[in-house]
C-alpha cells in the first residue's frame, strides 16, 4: 500500500507537474551547496544580531556552528549506513517515463528503459540532502525562535526538488526528514547532558 502511494506521488510530482519554470528552478534546489549557502547566511545574520544586541556573538555563533556541524555529521552517517543497508534503486534508474535531470550534461532526460547497472548512483532511501536540510532547519528553529516556520521551507523545497529531478521517491524524502529531526534531538540532548555535567564538575571544583 505504501509503495503504491509512493509511486503515485512520484508520478504526480515528477511527471504531471513537469513544466518549463520548474525545469529551471528545481535543479538548483537539488544541489547540496544551496543548503550550505543558506546555513552560512543564517550564521552571518545570527552573528550580526548577537553583536547588535550585545549577546556575546562569538560564543553563540560557535554554539550554532557546533550544533549544526554535529547534527549534519550524525545525519550524514545515519543516512549512509541506511542507504547501503536498504539498497533501494533510484527512480531515474527504474521508472519508465520518469523525468531525470542529468547533472553531468545539465540536460533533462526521459527514462526509456531500466538501466542494466542499477545502483551506480547510490541508494535512494533515505535522501541525504533532505535529511541534512532538515537537520539545519531544526537547529536554526531552536536558536532563531522568530524564524519558525520559515526555515522549514528549505527542507521542503529541497525534498520536492529531489523528487522532481528524479533522484528520490517521496517516501525517501520523508524518511530523510525524520532522520534529520532525530539526529538534532540526539545531538541537542547529548550536548545538554555534557554541558550540565561540565558545569556541575566546575562547581564542585
Amino acid at each position: 500500500m505504501i509503495q503504491v502511494i509512493d509511486q503515485a506521488l512520484f508520478e504526480l510530482i515528477n511527471m504531471s507537474c513537469h513544466n518549463a519554470v520548474f525545469n529551471f528552478i528545481m535543479p538548483i534546489f537539488s544541489q547540496v551547496w544551496l543548503m550550505w549557502v543558506g546555513a552560512l547566511l543564517c550564521v552571518v545574520v545570527y552573528a550580526v544580531h548577537c553583536w547588535r544586541c550585545s549577546l556575546e556573538p562569538v560564543g553563540r555563533v560557535v554554539m550554532l556552528v557546533l550544533l549544526m556541524s554535529l547534527s549534519v555529521g550524525v545525519t550524514d552517517f545515519s543516512t549512509s549506513v541506511l542507504k547501503h543497508s536498504i539498497g533501494r534503486d533510484r527512480p531515474c534508474e527504474e521508472v519508465i517515463g520518469a523525468n531525470h535531470y542529468n547533472t553531468t550534461t545539465q540536460q533533462w532526460e526521459v527514462v526509456t528503459e531500466v538501466t542494466a547497472d542499477k545502483g551506480k548512483m547510490g541508494g535512494s532511501m533515505p535522501s541525504p540532502p533532505a535529511a541534512a536540510c532538515m537537520a539545519v532547519a531544526v537547529v536554526l528553529s531552536l536558536l532563531f525562535y522568530r524564524s519558525n516556520p520559515w526555515v522549514f521551507l528549505l527542507p521542503v523545497s529541497v525534498g520536492f526538488a529531489q523528487v522532481y529531478v528524479g533522484k528520490n521517491y517521496p517516501f525517501d524524502i520523508v524518511i530523510g526528514w525524520a532522520i534529520g529531526l532525530v539526529s538534532v534531538i540526539v545531538v541537542w540532548w547529548v550536548c545538554h547532558l555534557v554541558f550540565v555535567r561540565f558545569s556541575s564538575h566546575r562547581k564542585l571544583g
